[in-house]
């Protein structure tokens, strides 16, 4: 067992009991404050990653403001905000707000005013990406057997991980994506996806009894292509960004972004298919 595996095992063992005394003891606040912290930390990565200019500090500082205000409104007023308002709402405040960032005094330069609105694009997506998306774990604790829908969608997306890591590395021979991620292998994948199914199905036999097996299955092979395309897409950030992890707060596991690239991409289609069971 080599030293990172290690530390990924005694990561999960400290993380993992905290995350479903969050999810399962402290009701929807302990949701709300579970996914606040992870928006929070993906947030403070992804402008690590994106925000280079001069006022970086400033703009990452906004940005998670803002990001906790939303979160904040959503919790502690329980006004059901729609879930498309509270992922378009904040695009257009920061396009505002860019604008209004923009040096009133002077003549910015052409490379200044480039660099501004490229990273305007990049805080957009951010926002939605890092801040609403884990926003969503609010909207599913709230329905029907909801953390246990909750669970459910952590379970898959970490099973898929885990089980595509020692499929990968046990039978790995044909290159997933290698543009963007060199060592993910389409036999981990379908490692990862088989795991990720056993595992649902067990897990809802116990705790959700009203979908049968077979639909089980469907949900988790879905949400597991989801959550491969959630890590390909953070792989690009990384490469995009010449950045071998996106933090190092989680050892072993890297950062949040690491963590819950997939969680996040996992959220809204799960939101979808409850949507539609319910």
């Amino acid at each position: 067992m080599n030293q990172n595996l290690k530390l990924r095992i005694i990561t999960a063992l400290i993380g993992v009991p905290v995350i479903l005394i969050l999810l399962l003891g402290l009701g929807v606040d302990g949701v709300a404050f579970f996914a606040w912290v992870i928006s929070t930390g993906m947030l403070l990565e992804f402008s690590k990653m994106f925000l280079t200019g001069p006022d970086a500090r400033k703009k990452t500082i906004a940005l998670v403001a803002f990001n906790t205000v939303i979160h904040a409104v959503n919790d502690w007023f329980g006004i059901g905000l729609n879930p498309a308002f509270l992922g378009i709402a904040p695009v257009f405040i920061f396009f505002v707000l860019f604008l209004l960032w923009v040096p009133r005094r002077g003549q910015p330069t052409e490379e200044s005013l480039s660099q501004h609105f490229r990273e305007l694009m990049a805080v957009s997506f951010g926002f939605v990406y890092c801040g609403w998306f884990p926003l969503l774990m609010v909207g599913i604790r709230e329905m029907p057997l909801g953390k246990h829908w909750l669970v459910l969608t952590l379970v898959i997306v970490w099973a898929s991980d885990t089980f595509a890591y020692f499929a990968g590395r046990a039978f790995g021979k044909h290159l997933l994506y290698p543009s963007v991620s060199p060592k993910k292998t389409w036999e981990g994948f379908m490692g990862g996806a088989l795991g990720a199914i056993v595992l649902a199905v067990l897990y809802a036999h116990f705790f959700l009894p009203a979908p049968s097996a077979v639909e089980i299955a469907v949900i988790a092979l879905t949400i597991s292509i989801v959550a491969a395309m959630g890590d390909l897409c953070e792989s690009l950030m990384k490469r995009a960004s010449n950045v071998k992890d996106s933090g190092s707060i989680l050892p072993g596991h890297g950062g949040f972004l690491d963590r819950f690239d997939g969680v996040v991409f996992a959220l809204p289609v799960m939101s979808l298919i409850l949507w539609l069971i319910f």
